[in-house]
């Protein structure tokens, strides 16, 4: 099932055009739910100083893509009663592109966030997962746009807050005195100890990956960050989402083969179980 969240924040990080209307889905950070719009009265462009000294002093060399800016506007979700959030950004001049990706001639301006608050979300919200968790993902979130490789590193800490709550320790004992596990090994050993989360295992791996080299290198974009967001959502939802809960309920319908409960139990309207009234040809 395609994470609709993390294609919204993809969305969001090709950039938007001048035109408000033609703005991609923006998810609301107050319910998580509901899409956010901008309020027209509210949206400022700026072309920067040095961009218009460029015009007049480069007039028969300038080309549209000189020119830069920022834009600051305020949006709105749709369902009303949330927060509003603030978005600020880079302004400037892209090629125009058909359906094949060739450039025609044509100009587009594009509006480029560097900065949402409050920050968007960037997993989906679940009542198990823990709040050090989740306050770290938060974190992660409210840098995404300004800084991919910090975002990055801060979705490993993530991972390190999970492997705390799964009960995988940081430090081990041997002959020679305590001493450090590191990410990797702590994961090897989540892996091990709970066999039933091993794809989740697998997947927190990918993101310790991406956060290492968040951690070393300015080197991360945005889209690589959504990956490790995305993947870590997927053990999330392993993790501590409703999957088992489906699955019993599930095994429950299938057990009285979707007879409503109120009709198996109803002393006047009992269903014989030799006989099975819901067996299509």
């Amino acid at each position: 099932m395609p994470n609709l969240l993390i294609k919204d924040l993809r969305a969001i990080a090709l950039g938007f055009s001048g035109g408000l209307h033609e703005w991609p889905s923006i998810p609301c950070p107050t319910c998580g739910r509901s899409g956010l719009t901008p309020v027209a009265d509210t949206f400022v462009e700026e072309e920067a100083e040095r961009s218009k000294r460029w015009q007049v002093e480069y007039s028969g060399e300038w080309e549209p893509d000189w020119f830069y800016g920022g834009f600051h506007c305020v949006l709105r979700c749709s369902k009303g009663g949330c927060d509003l959030v603030r978005v600020v950004g880079k302004a400037g001049m892209d090629h125009l592109l058909d359906d094949q990706g060739r450039w025609y001639g044509g100009w587009i301006n594009l509006l480029t966030p560097s900065f949402f608050h409050p920050a968007l979300p960037l997993v989906q919200r679940r009542e198990g997962i823990p709040r050090s968790v989740q306050d770290r993902i938060d974190a992660a979130s409210a840098v995404l746009w300004v800084d991919p490789s910090s975002a990055a590193n801060r979705l490993r800490s993530a991972v390190e807050a999970l492997m705390d709550d799964q009960g995988i320790p940081r430090r081990w004992s041997s002959d020679k005195g305590p001493y450090d596990v590191n990410l990797h090994r702590r994961i090897e050993n989540f892996k091990a100890a709970k066999t039933a989360y091993s794809d989740a295992a697998d997947a927190i791996l990918a993101v310790k990956w991406i956060g290492n080299v968040g951690s070393h290198e300015d080197a991360l974009k945005i889209s690589d960050v959504l990956d490790g967001a995305e993947i870590l959502d997927f053990a999330l939802e392993e993790i501590y989402g409703t999957r088992d809960v489906v699955k019993k309920l599930a095994a429950e319908i299938t057990a009285r083969k979707g007879v409503p409960v109120g009709l198996i139990f109803s002393p006047v309207n009992s269903v014989d179980e030799s006989i099975d009234l819901f067996e299509w040809p």
